[in-house]
């Protein structure tokens, strides 16, 4: 199954790329190329800008965890597609960038986790119920 996927994607990217040189031209797409590559450092050189202010807005609760999960995981992955050579690379890089691109991908999966999280929360609630105590024995008999 793997390798479909790698020769589905390799046959998406040599046709995505052919259809983007026969509209700019080779020397458009090589520039094309390598100003999506420099992009894509300067979102991940500067990516700890972006996060202290996206927890700044977690913290004061402006962002959703979702929201946060979701731009911060996939502005990664999108730079790191926007180094990579290829027009589809790029395309989906770019979009990627989006937090709303990113949210509509991570959606599901944060609905099971936040299940899963507020089931063990649940159990540790039962858990911090319990009381502690340490019995004393006081001896009635003076020495």
């Amino acid at each position: 199954m793997p390798l479909i996927l790698g020769f589905l994607y390799l046959f998406l990217e040599v046709f995505v790329s052919y259809e983007v040189i026969d509209i700019i031209g080779v020397l458009g797409f090589v520039l094309e190329i390598i100003i999506t590559a420099f992009f894509g450092f300067f979102i991940l050189v500067n990516f700890r800008l972006f996060l202290g202010d996206a927890l700044m807005r977690v913290r004061e609760r402006q962002l959703s965890y979702e929201a946060f999960v979701g731009s911060n995981i996939f502005r990664i992955l999108g730079a790191i597609l926007l180094i990579l050579p290829g027009a589809l690379t790029d395309i989906i890089g770019i979009l990627m960038q989006f937090s709303i691109v990113g949210f509509m991908f991570v959606k599901p999966f944060i609905k099971t986790m936040d299940v899963n999280v507020s089931q063990s929360s649940k159990n540790r609630q039962s858990q911090s119920e319990v009381i502690d105590v340490e019995v004393i024995e006081k001896d009635g008999s003076t020495k």
